[in-house]
Protein backbone atom coordinates (compact mmCIF):
# COMPACT_ATOMS: atom_id res chain seq x y z
CA UNK A 1 0.00 0.00 0.00
CA UNK A 2 1.32 3.57 -0.69
CA UNK A 3 2.27 6.11 2.23
CA UNK A 4 -0.32 8.59 1.08
CA UNK A 5 -3.12 5.88 1.05
CA UNK A 6 -1.97 4.51 4.53
CA UNK A 7 -1.76 7.91 5.76
CA UNK A 8 -5.25 9.08 4.74
CA UNK A 9 -6.55 6.00 6.08
CA UNK A 10 -5.34 6.45 9.00
CA UNK A 11 -6.61 9.74 9.09
CA UNK A 12 -10.15 8.26 8.27
CA UNK A 13 -10.53 5.55 10.87
CA UNK A 14 -9.49 8.69 13.91
CA UNK A 15 -12.38 10.76 12.41
CA UNK A 16 -15.90 9.00 13.46
CA UNK A 17 -17.84 12.15 12.22
CA UNK A 18 -21.06 11.49 9.53
CA UNK A 19 -22.86 8.37 8.98
CA UNK A 20 -21.34 5.49 7.27
CA UNK A 21 -22.28 5.98 3.74
CA UNK A 22 -20.84 9.23 4.48
CA UNK A 23 -17.65 7.64 5.72
CA UNK A 24 -17.54 5.42 2.36
CA UNK A 25 -17.75 7.89 0.06
CA UNK A 26 -15.14 10.25 1.42
CA UNK A 27 -12.89 6.90 2.02
CA UNK A 28 -13.45 6.29 -1.86
CA UNK A 29 -12.90 9.67 -3.02
CA UNK A 30 -9.83 10.29 -1.03
CA UNK A 31 -8.30 7.10 -2.15
CA UNK A 32 -9.37 8.31 -5.79
CA UNK A 33 -7.45 11.55 -5.18
CA UNK A 34 -4.73 9.57 -4.31
CA UNK A 35 -4.14 7.31 -6.74
CA UNK A 36 -4.82 10.25 -9.36
CA UNK A 37 -1.78 12.17 -7.53
CA UNK A 38 0.30 9.00 -7.41
CA UNK A 39 -0.65 8.46 -11.40
CA UNK A 40 0.43 12.42 -11.60
CA UNK A 41 3.64 11.42 -10.61
CA UNK A 42 3.58 12.59 -7.09
CA UNK A 43 5.52 9.52 -5.33
CA UNK A 44 6.42 9.60 -1.89
CA UNK A 45 3.79 11.62 -0.59
CA UNK A 46 2.29 11.65 2.51
CA UNK A 47 -1.03 13.12 4.43
CA UNK A 48 0.61 15.69 6.18
CA UNK A 49 2.22 16.79 3.19
CA UNK A 50 -0.86 18.20 0.86
CA UNK A 51 0.74 22.02 -0.68
CA UNK A 52 -1.14 23.66 -2.72
CA UNK A 53 0.01 22.39 -5.98
CA UNK A 54 -1.07 18.92 -5.28
CA UNK A 55 -4.92 20.69 -5.15
CA UNK A 56 -4.01 22.44 -7.98
CA UNK A 57 -2.90 19.38 -10.09
CA UNK A 58 -5.63 17.53 -8.96
CA UNK A 59 -7.94 20.38 -10.60
CA UNK A 60 -6.71 20.63 -13.42
CA UNK A 61 -6.60 17.00 -13.64
CA UNK A 62 -10.51 16.57 -13.17
CA UNK A 63 -11.32 19.60 -15.85
CA UNK A 64 -8.85 17.67 -17.68
CA UNK A 65 -11.47 14.30 -17.67
CA UNK A 66 -14.33 17.05 -18.35
CA UNK A 67 -15.74 15.75 -14.72
CA UNK A 68 -19.33 18.36 -14.13
CA UNK A 69 -18.67 21.30 -11.54
CA UNK A 70 -21.01 19.64 -9.10
CA UNK A 71 -18.67 16.82 -8.69
CA UNK A 72 -15.41 19.04 -8.73
CA UNK A 73 -17.17 20.96 -5.78
CA UNK A 74 -17.52 17.31 -3.96
CA UNK A 75 -14.24 16.42 -4.16
CA UNK A 76 -12.87 19.68 -3.29
CA UNK A 77 -14.78 19.58 -0.14
CA UNK A 78 -12.82 16.88 0.41
CA UNK A 79 -9.61 17.82 0.05
CA UNK A 80 -10.42 20.74 2.33
CA UNK A 81 -11.50 18.19 4.81
CA UNK A 82 -8.26 16.57 4.53
CA UNK A 83 -6.44 19.78 4.59
CA UNK A 84 -8.23 20.25 7.85
CA UNK A 85 -7.37 17.11 9.54
CA UNK A 86 -3.78 17.51 8.95
CA UNK A 87 -3.53 21.46 9.83
CA UNK A 88 -3.28 22.92 6.76
CA UNK A 89 -6.52 24.41 6.48
CA UNK A 90 -5.42 27.33 4.34
CA UNK A 91 -3.95 24.78 1.88
CA UNK A 92 -7.18 24.75 -0.09
CA UNK A 93 -8.96 28.18 -1.15
CA UNK A 94 -12.08 28.55 -0.15
CA UNK A 95 -13.42 29.63 -3.57
CA UNK A 96 -13.54 27.11 -6.30
CA UNK A 97 -13.90 29.72 -8.91
CA UNK A 98 -10.29 29.84 -8.27
CA UNK A 99 -9.54 26.58 -9.37
CA UNK A 100 -11.69 26.99 -12.44
CA UNK A 101 -14.52 24.86 -11.26
CA UNK A 102 -17.51 26.84 -12.64
CA UNK A 103 -21.19 25.89 -12.94
CA UNK A 104 -24.55 26.57 -11.70
CA UNK A 105 -24.86 25.93 -7.58
CA UNK A 106 -28.30 23.90 -7.91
Amino acid sequence: MRELNFDLLHLLEGDRQGSHGTRRMRRYALMQAAETLHRLGYRGLRARGLKGRHVEALAAEWQRQGLKAGTMRNRMALLRWWAVKVGKPGMVRPDNESYGIVGDAS
